[in-house]
């Protein structure tokens, strides 16, 4: 799932700023993320919970 962070140019740069283990958390999760509105809004969530 990694790779596909980092194929979709939208999301890398994004993806590769988050804190590691928020990171990891969504790539264990397998969560289908396509847009970076969804990953920023999921990661905003988790940097909060975690």
């Amino acid at each position: 799932m990694q790779e596909y962070y980092q194929a979709n140019s939208d999301l890398s740069a994004y993806f590769n700023s988050l804190p590691n283990h928020v990171q990891m958390f969504i790539l264990q999760s397998n969560v289908e993320i396509s847009t970076l509105g969804e990953l920023m809004q999921v990661a905003e969530h988790l940097k909060e919970t975690l």
